[in-house]
């Protein structure tokens, strides 16, 4: 077989500008210059002693010897092409499968996960929200955050951050107001609650603030009820009462603005966030990354709190 002084690059450049017509398009597609293609053309030209195009009022056509170097060249970059994305193909992804509470991926995941997407651009993350618990085997899930008391069958858990609770309102719902002088005070507003059932004989949410406020016997139970925290928490920002919100949760909210504490005194929450893992199985790559960027996110918060 013959062999030419020929660059691929020089190729790539006739190749692009026969198919598209134009040498400007065809910088435009390789992301080069136009003299860039013209001096790849006539270095090819130069080389094969013969013209490949002939330029007539702006525009360029192929010649007969450009015409038959064509379809060759295309068929041949086409298959290239289809090679490498079935080489590519071959290549395992980096999949992380999270299953993660509706409010959690809200408030706290999702405007935090630009970051690790940036620290991991190789893991294709898929974050599954619900307020069921998840059959981690079946399912296919990697890792999980949950809220409760970490004793989860077939998982193991690993604290990751208390829950505090703490009465958060929109600004607005205070304008008629000097200030508020006692918890108890709270009542002349609408009540927003977290419909979490967290144990038998346990108090509510407000219940369990109100009863830290040294008012146990408070009625409490009127007022709005959403079945999960940032539901609570979008209503409190929308003005439609005062919620017992989760710190953590409505930290941006709160350093935004959105929302105000009409007392700074917080309780923690009988529950807490865990890390949990299916028990026995070997951690992924991405997994223990994932939870390793979890711990320093919190780690993080907690320090500018």
């Amino acid at each position: 077989m013959r062999k030419f002084g020929v660059q691929l690059n020089a190729l790539r450049a006739f190749e692009a500008a026969a198919r598209l017509s134009s040498f400007s398009r065809a910088a435009e597609e390789l992301c080069v210059s136009h003299s860039t293609i013209s001096h790849h053309i006539l270095g090819l030209e130069e080389s094969l002693g013969t013209k490949l195009f002939e330029r007539k009022n702006r525009r360029v056509f192929l010649t007969t010897s450009g015409e038959k170097l064509f379809p060759t060249l295309k068929t041949s970059f086409d298959e290239i092409a289809l090679a490498l994305d079935d080489a590519r193909s071959d290549v395992p992804q980096k999949v992380l499968n999270v299953t993660v509470t509706p409010s959690f991926a809200n408030k706290w995941l999702v405007p935090r996960l630009w970051n690790f997407q940036n620290q991991h651009p190789d893991v294709e993350i898929r974050i599954s929200s619900s307020l069921k618990k998840a059959d981690f085997r079946r399912d296919g899930f990697h890792v999980g955050i949950r809220a409760g008391f970490g004793n989860w069958p077939k998982l193991s858990s690993e604290l990751l951050m208390p829950i505090h609770m703490s009465p958060v309102c929109s600004p607005k719902l205070l304008e008629r107001r000097e200030a508020l002088n006692c918890p108890k005070e709270l009542l002349d507003f609408k009540l927003l609650h977290a419909d979490v059932s967290y144990g038998v004989g346990i108090k509510s949410e407000w219940q369990e603030w109100f009863s830290a406020m040294g008012l146990p016997h408070i009625n409490c139970s009127g007022g709005l009820s959403f079945q999960d925290p940032g539901l609570a928490i979008q209503a409190a920002i929308n003005g439609l009462g005062i919620a017992i919100g989760y710190v953590e949760l409505a930290e941006d909210d709160i350093a935004s603005g959105r929302l105000v504490r009409p007392f700074a005194a917080d309780v923690e929450h009988p529950w807490s966030y865990y890390i949990v893992t299916p028990v026995d199985d070997a951690a992924s790559p991405q997994s223990f990354s994932f939870c390793e960027w979890v711990r320093t996110q919190v780690a993080f918060a907690q320090t500018h709190r």
